[in-house]
């Protein structure tokens, strides 16, 4: 990387990280306080409404805002396109599923669901209206004001969503608490940001990037459906409260990853963009970056696997025990997702979204066959089932990343593979203390395998010298004679 590229990126690792783990803080404290105040048949209905909302809001964005900070050059006529049509889009999406939630209702047996739908799906509208201003904030590297926006509504939000609980009004909290995050956001990003209001609109626009965004548009929307549309699956053969149980596992089993891969795919989605015809700068960048996630997310997931029970009898109580096996899996599974998705990611900088819509079309069909011969089975073996897809998917993608830009198969597994090996030896020593039960009070057991996975991780990583771990304490000590 050059200099001014390796400074945008440092800058960009560090708002988005702190945008990321902040928004995170509050999610998870949301998250175990609406999990001790609920019922698991509450995070059921949520989780049954899930594929609708997110397939509408795949629409909404259609691909224009990643087209939109991909390409180098971009006039206003272009951002008041975007504006014009995601507006359209969200108003003719949310006219369609307020008549259809009756249906829905019905279909999945849920007294009341038809006034939940209608209300949760008002966030698509309210979304629709701060895509340019979030687009423009990116395209200006302006990631500190991301990550104030990001985090005051996540908490606004999420402190609303406690209330209504404690009060007593159940399902609502959740229902009420993403369409609250995405209006707070929206009036945000139009108090802070710096485009105004214009409703002009040019076909000719759209049609220059309606290539890459309708690839992106399809290949986002099946990617992201795939989650709520296993919620939905496991709802019609399973119980509502085994339901909540899965969602409950999943939603904290792809935090880790989702959130360690957003943080890096946010920032290089911005400043790789720049360098993306200079294939050999472009691929010593990608390789850097994919070593990067590597060394953060696999010591981040291993760790949250080892102390996954103590983790959720302590927040959550062991009313969600039935859980933790679900967490596990999916946490595990979650590390293919992500490294899936930096490479989908680098292909569509390079504006090939068709890759990643072929690689999201033979997601699926893989997905499909394996629930056919699974899910009589259990819930476990579907589990078992979706791992084996991420896996698939990943060694996919990657020939896909070698025929673009070279990035190969064995060339990934040599960089990120020291890293899975070290955090998979140090999750194994750090679990010992839980298998001769060595405490009964899981909070200090919690602490005690982070302290030996920290150690573990870290010492074998700076005997060995890895490159990351030099670069980083470099940085450290760099800070600190600076204060000096």
């Amino acid at each position: 990387m050059s200099e001014n590229t390796k400074k945008l990126t440092i800058n960009g690792l560090f708002w988005n990280a702190v945008d990321r783990f902040g928004n995170q803080a509050v999610v998870t404290i949301v998250g175990i306080i609406t999990a001790r105040l609920l019922v698991p048949e509450d995070f059921g209905v949520i989780a049954v409404l899930l594929i609708f909302s997110t397939i509408a809001t795949s629409f909404v964005d259609s691909g224009l805002a990643t087209s939109l900070v991909r390409t180098k050059v971009v006039n206003e006529l272009d951002y008041s396109t975007m504006f014009v049509f995601n507006l359209t889009i969200s108003c003719s999406l949310y006219f369609i599923l307020f008549f259809a939630a009756p249906y829905i209702e019905r279909y999945n047996e849920i007294k009341g669901l038809t006034l939940y739908a209608r209300i949760l799906f008002l966030q698509i509208i309210v979304h629709s209206f701060g895509i340019v201003q979030y687009v423009k904030i990116l395209k200006n590297f302006q990631f500190n004001l991301t990550a104030k926006i990001n985090f005051l509504s996540v908490f606004l939000s999420g402190l609303i969503a406690v209330l209504i609980a404690w009060l007593g009004f159940g399902v609502w909290a959740l229902l009420l608490q993403p369409v609250l995050y995405s209006t707070f956001r929206t009036i945000m990003l139009w108090l802070w940001g710096d485009w105004k209001l214009n409703l002009r609109y040019r076909s000719a626009s759209l049609r220059n990037h309606a290539s890459f965004s309708l690839s992106f548009m399809f290949s986002n929307m099946i990617g992201k459906v795939l989650s709520p549309f296993y919620y939905s699956f496991i709802k019609t053969h399973f119980t509502l409260v085994e339901t909540g149980y899965y969602y409950q596992g999943n939603k904290w089993g792809e935090t880790p990853n989702l959130l360690l891969s957003s943080i890096i795919q946010g920032t290089t989605l911005s400043t790789l963009t720049p360098i993306q015809d200079d294939l050999p700068r472009f691929l010593n960048a990608c390789r850097k970056t994919m070593s990067t996630l590597a060394f953060v997310l696999f010591p981040v997931s291993f760790l949250a696997i080892c102390v996954a029970k103590p983790g959720f009898v302590f927040a959550l109580t062991d009313t969600w025990l039935p859980s933790v096996v679900f967490f596990q899996l999916l946490c595990f599974a979650g590390l293919f997702t992500s490294l899936t998705d930096m490479n989908v990611n680098f292909l569509n900088i390079k504006g090939r979204s068709k890759f990643s819509l072929t690689l999201e079309i033979i997601k699926v069909s893989l997905a499909m066959v394996l629930l056919f011969f699974t899910y009589k089975h259990g819930i476990l073996a579907i589990i078992y089932g979706l791992i084996a897809v991420r896996i698939i998917c990943y060694i996919i993608s990657t020939i896909m990343s070698g025929k673009v830009y070279g990035y190969r198969f064995f060339t990934q597994i040599k960089d990120i593979l020291p890293s899975f090996l070290i955090s998979a030896f140090a999750a194994g020593i750090a679990y010992l203390p839980l298998y001769f039960n060595l405490t009964s009070h899981y909070l200090i057991l919690i602490v005690v395998q982070t302290i030996i996975f920290a150690i573990i991780y870290i010492g074998i990583n700076h005997i060995l010298g890895n490159d990351i771990w030099t670069e980083l304490l470099g940085l450290l000590k760099k800070k600190i004679s600076k204060k000096a």
